[in-house]
């Protein structure tokens, strides 16, 4: 088995940088995650549930009417278990670095 030479960096763990409130139906704000790498790299992203993101994209005053993030990740819920599995999934197949954005140094 030949090893690698430059060994990309491998999510290490995740913490949540916003206070998760769920009980808000008409939410509309995202959440954002800092991810922390092996290579001592940080990384961050926006989480936004479908719910919140249809809540964000339905308000009247919106301007303008659609948004583009490189960082965006849409997750099913904001439970610890189903953001773990999507970025753990993410970054097993090397998607996480550009569904992320660098910290600046």
């Amino acid at each position: 088995m030949m090893k690698e030479l430059n060994p990309r960096p491998r999510l290490l763990r995740w913490h949540f940088d916003d206070e998760v409130e769920t009980d808000i139906p008409e939410e509309w704000n995202w959440i954002e995650v800092t991810m922390h790498f092996t290579d001592d790299s940080k990384r961050w992203s926006i989480l936004y549930t479908p719910e919140r993101l249809l809540n964000n994209l339905s308000r009247p005053n919106i301007d303008p009417p659609g948004l583009h993030m490189q960082q965006l990740i849409v997750v099913r819920s904001y439970e610890i278990s189903d953001i773990d599995r999507v970025l753990r999934v993410f970054d097993e197949e090397d998607k996480l670095i550009e569904a992320s954005m660098a910290y600046p140094e």
